[in-house]
């Protein structure tokens, strides 16, 4: 009897043994086989990876299916995964995290808005989880919770580049300049190379009207590698600003290779030759901006009629003066730069005192009248000189 029981709790024990075994073998070939799968994953080849756990019906693989999937934007595949991977992990806020990441990248935010607002009450102290939360709410238009949400992230992390960027954007917004300098200077002490926070400060300086701190801080974010147009275009117009007209030229020369039909920069451009007295390209960019233009243009072809005064080519600025007076007929110190132009090349003086005779006559209220009145007086003062003359 006693042999039989030792037989049978020998055979037991024995059973017991190749269960565990096979146990141990199934986890360690599955742990084998989960290794090969992440390794696989780390290398990107994310598609290999999904057929490898998809055909070897793994259990507990729901989760690397999830992060498969979503690598690959396969989003309603990486959702359902996730969702699987939450149930049979409800404890496990990484997976949480990353689900509700996914969330908010395909723009499900009431659902994403949920997922991080269970990870707070998880745990309070995780900065991503409010900033994650901040992002949503920011996008759901809730700029004022979206902002506590920010502020909690930077309290918690006062080195979070990203939390630091949106409140200084929003100070910036605000015009909280006192404020905004000092959030930069805080991440910019933990982070120098951080083009974003560099070019606020830079939109900072340039809103107060510090031209030239402006320019160094655009400069800097020059040495950083950004470049745009925008970033162009406020540099050119403080070194204007500062009267730097050559460093302004070739800054909107710069920006003009992003948008060459700019007819703005274009006229720009031309004004800034203007003030260099460079009038060949003053002429040739503010005229290429006016045959670009769509709009009432009498302050431009006034303007470029100017120079072609300076060009000691009256016919041709008259020319231009007439067309701005087309575009405003009621522009009255066009009418009197005609007057005063055609003045420059008629020959007699009896053709000169007969244009300042005409505008008088017409232009009774101009702002003008005294001078021309003038101007006049002293015509007709050198006919009767040279009629004298003509005399003896």
């Amino acid at each position: 009897m006693f042999n039989s029981f030792y037989q049978l709790h020998s055979t037991l024990q024995s059973r017991v043994l190749i269960v565990l075994l096979i146990i141990a073998l199934k986890v360690e070939a599955q742990s084998s086989t989960f290794n090969a799968i992440d390794s696989i994953m780390a290398n990107g080849n994310f598609s290999k990876a999904i057929t490898l756990l998809e055909s070897e019906n793994i259990n507990n693989s729901s989760h690397r299916l999830a992060k498969a999937y979503n690598a690959i934007g396969n989003y309603d595949k990486a959702i359902s995964n996730y969702t699987a991977a939450i149930k049979n992990n409800p404890d496990n806020t990484l997976i949480k995290y990353e689900y509700g990441k996914l969330l908010s990248k395909i723009k499900a935010n009431k659902d994403a808005l949920l997922v991080f607002k269970t990870l707070i009450e998880i745990d309070n102290t995780n900065p991503n989880y409010y900033y994650e939360l901040g992002v949503i709410l920011a996008r759901l238009e809730q700029t004022k919770a979206s902002q506590n949400s920010f502020k909690e992230t930077y309290k918690l992390d006062s080195t979070h580049q990203k939390a630091i960027f949106k409140l200084a954007k929003y100070s910036l917004q605000k015009k909280e300049f006192e404020r905004l300098d000092t959030l930069i200077t805080v991440g910019l002490n933990s982070y120098a190379k951080n083009a974003a926070l560099t070019s606020l400060k830079a939109q900072s300086m340039y809103a107060q009207r510090k031209y030239a701190k402006a320019i160094n801080w655009f400069e800097k974010l020059l040495e950083l590698g950004e470049k745009s147009q925008f970033i162009y275009e406020k540099l050119s117009f403080a070194c204007a600003k500062e009267v730097e007209y050559k460093k302004a030229i070739e800054y909107l020369k710069k920006a003009l290779l992003y948008d060459p039909k700019n007819t703005g920069n274009l006229y720009r451009l031309g004004s800034l030759y203007n003030a260099i007295h460079d009038y060949e390209n003053a002429e040739k960019n503010i005229k290429l901006s006016l045959q670009l233009q769509d709009e009432p243009l009498d302050i431009q072809y006034s303007n470029l009629a100017t120079v072609y005064n300076r060009l000691k080519k009256p016919r041709e600025a008259v020319k231009y003066f007439n067309k701005a007076l087309k575009e405003n007929p009621n522009n009255k110190q066009v009418k009197f730069y005609i007057v005063v132009t055609k003045s420059s090349y008629y020959k007699t003086i009896e053709s000169r005192i007969k244009l300042f005779e005409t505008f008088i006559k017409e232009n009774p209220e101009s702002i003008y009248l005294e001078f021309a009145k003038q101007k006049l007086s002293k015509l007709k003062t050198e006919q009767f000189m040279n009629a004298d003359n003509e005399k003896n």
